[in-house]
């Protein structure tokens, strides 16, 4: 198998332009594969609000991750929510910008058959 690699200018435009995404995503500092979730809980307080109200529950994030087959729920403190957000978002732009690519990659290669 040949690792002859073609130049970057045969590519077509479109697909130059989402090597150049990719490029300006993986620039920014932060991924995360995972989910966001929101979760409202009662505390221990029996006379805290919480217990009053369930729209007035305690909120906290976490991140819904599965590593190494086993799905874990990772706390968020509350002044690294914003920062993980991002991060997590920015994965996903990747993920999907990565999977235009392999798409294209395909078509061109079923071309040739």
């Amino acid at each position: 198998m040949s690792s002859r690699r073609s130049p970057r200018p045969s590519l077509p435009p479109k697909e130059r332009g989402l090597y150049s995404k990719v490029r300006q995503l993986l620039d920014e500092p932060g991924l995360l594969r995972g989910n966001l979730v929101e979760v409202r809980r009662l505390c221990g307080k029996p006379t805290c609000r919480c217990r009053q109200d369930p729209a007035l529950r305690h909120r906290a994030l976490y991140l819904g991750i599965s590593l190494e087959g086993k799905h874990r729920m990772i706390y968020i403190p509350a002044d690294w929510e914003e920062r993980v957000q991002e991060w997590v978002a920015r994965y996903a732009k990747v993920q999907d910008v990565l999977e235009q690519i392999s798409r294209m990659g395909l078509s061109r290669l079923k071309e040739r058959e």
